[in-house]
């Protein structure tokens, strides 16, 4: 049984000091598919496992000379709720359907960072897949961008039936995190 590998749309929003992620875009994975590993699962059936995308980008940021981004909980439960909401409204947005956009979704958790970019997918559905287009150092890649910033320092990554929101965060003093827990992650069942 073969894999069809399809194209995911993916739609970038950041406006913070200035920086200006384009709108939409489109990133195909043409990659053959990848020997699954288990993946972690919901009620609902898949969810991304998180530590596995950070450490494959944090692979990546390392050949780049920085440091790996870490794990924002708080960020990664305001970015849950929104893809569950991009989910019910079936289309990718940056505004939710009570009409706050994610500074707003941010600052309601506790979030303060003077740094945000947030990018919204459509599509993936495996963790090598996702974490293949995050780490593409393809030129008109905005996602691969914005992780190898280095003023990025954690992510909290949301996902609800094929809807993808990440929100990437720049230092704060009250930002809580955690490393990924890489062990053996980048290995294959």
């Amino acid at each position: 049984m073969g894999h069809v590998v399809r194209p995911a749309v993916a739609i970038a929003a950041a406006g913070i000091l200035g920086l200006l992620a384009p709108g939409p875009s489109n990133a195909a994975s043409g990659a053959a598919p990848q020997p699954q590993r288990a993946a972690v699962t919901s009620v609902a059936g898949y969810y991304p496992d998180v530590d596995r995308i950070v450490c494959e980008i944090n692979e990546d940021r390392a050949g780049h000379g920085l440091p790996a981004l870490l794990i924002s909980q708080t960020a990664g439960d305001v970015a849950r709720a929104h893809a569950k909401d991009m989910s019910g409204q079936n289309k990718l947005t940056s505004v939710g359907s009570d009409g706050r956009d994610l500074r707003a979704r941010l600052s309601d958790a506790g979030i303060f960072s003077s740094f945000v970019y947030e990018f919204m997918f459509y599509g993936y559905d495996h963790d090598g897949y996702f974490a293949d287009m995050a780490t593409d150092p393809d030129p008109a890649n905005e996602f691969h961008k914005a992780l190898m910033n280095s003023k990025v320092v954690a992510l909290g990554l949301g996902y609800e039936d094929r809807y993808w929101d990440v929100d990437l965060l720049g230092a704060h003093r009250r930002l809580t995190t955690r490393a990924a827990s890489c062990g053996d992650s980048t290995t294959t069942a």
